[in-house]
């Protein structure tokens, strides 16, 4: 009967991708990367969907940000910095103007810019960009999708993340013969963003986050409604070789409970298509390196920047964002300017929603009245 139900799970997979035509000007790489931080030390134990269902509740505890009692404790960090050997898997599209370099949050791929469904071309970040004049740089976070698959609790940590995002802007001035460059990210790569912005700041010309605002206080709904499950037991044939820290949510209705908004704003084929082709599963480590990594130094990002939310974005804002992303003003208080839209008709995953055309214009008014 297992074996039956995973077989099902392949072939309705298999119905939502299709080939999406690939712009002459995109091309597939493979971009190898070093870094060399510092990690964190992360006790933490996870073999089977027991392990996962424990865990969610001490992440879900009202103790959980408190760094004196972190019921997922960060016990240290290693003695000096570690030296790791990465292969980003990339898309590279577009021949000059200003360079868009794109980082996908937890639960997804780089997909999330430019979906492979049926008449996904709205829902296209990427191509909408390259309309608008861009160039567009979007990865696999490593231990995703085509990138190099890691230890889930040592090395898919945030502050190796973000040195990585360092490394991609590192690669994009030295081989890209672009004017400017931006980050765009969304959620977890949201955070992402605004670290390598903070320390690459004369290499950054603006800013774009979508799913965030700027701190943890609604995480709980988000992670207790996800239902985590071990990846590679959910769906060995996708990712049995990841290691069982990996996690993913627990089905179709889960997945689009954390990530999608009302019903009327968004369709149905289109939450089917992000939980059977566009996910990815997310690593243990990812979150308390991320607590352990804060506050970051949002105040030393000197970029212009702009926050882009779904109002009904369940992580970011508990559901509702309307009215709460005007303290950002003041996180940011180095930047050049920062400018937030609180209300878009979308939940968590905003470029999924009827309203991402509208959302990708404002962007691209945004930057080029940055000059970017």
């Amino acid at each position: 009967m297992l074996a039956s139900t995973f077989s099902i799970f392949a072939l309705t997979a298999t119905a939502f991708a299709s080939p999406y035509p690939t712009r002459p000007v995109c091309k597939e790489l493979i971009i190898p990367v070093t870094v060399n931080v510092q990690r964190f030390i992360i006790d933490a134990t996870i073999k089977d969907n027991w392990d996962a269902v424990a865990l969610t509740l001490n992440l879900t505890r009202r103790d959980f940000a408190n760094s004196t009692d972190d019921p997922l404790p960060v016990v240290g960090k290693t003695a000096a910095p570690v030296e790791s050997k990465f292969n980003v898997g990339a898309t590279i599209c577009g021949t000059g103007g200003p360079m868009l370099i794109l980082t996908h949050g937890i639960i997804e791929s780089k997909l999330y810019w430019r979906p492979n469904f049926d008449n996904a071309e709205k829902y296209s970040f990427v191509d909408a960009a390259l309309a608008a004049g861009y160039s567009v740089l979007s990865y696999d976070r490593i231990g995703v999708g085509s990138s190099s698959k890691v230890n889930a609790l040592s090395d898919a940590q945030f502050q190796v993340e973000a040195a990585v995002l360092d490394s991609l802007v590192d690669y994009v001035k030295k081989t890209r013969n672009n004017t400017k460059i931006a980050l765009v990210g969304h959620s977890y790569g949201s955070y992402l963003s605004a670290a390598s912005a903070a320390s690459k700041t004369t290499a950054i010309d603006a800013m774009v986050l979508t799913g965030f605002a700027g701190g943890f206080t609604y995480f709980n709904p988000f992670l207790a409604g996800s239902a985590f499950r071990v990846a590679r037991l959910q769906d060995p044939k996708r990712w049995g070789g990841l290691d069982a820290g990996y996690l993913t949510t627990a089905d179709l209705y889960a997945e689009t409970y954390v990530y999608f908004g009302e019903e009327h704003d968004f369709e149905r084929r289109v939450a089917e298509w992000s939980h059977y082709v566009g996910s990815e599963p997310f690593a243990v480590g990812e979150l308390p390196s991320l607590l352990a990594s804060s506050p970051l130094a949002f105040d030393a990002v000197t970029a212009p920047v702009l926050v882009l939310q779904g109002q009904y974005d369940l992580s970011a804002c508990g559901g509702n964002c309307v009215g709460l992303l005007e303290p950002l003003k003041t996180t940011f208080s180095g930047a050049k300017t920062v400018e937030t839209v609180d209300n878009l008709a979308a939940g968590h995953n905003l470029n999924l929603h009827k309203v991402a055309p509208q959302a990708f214009n404002m962007v691209f008014d945004f930057l080029k009245r940055q000059g970017v």
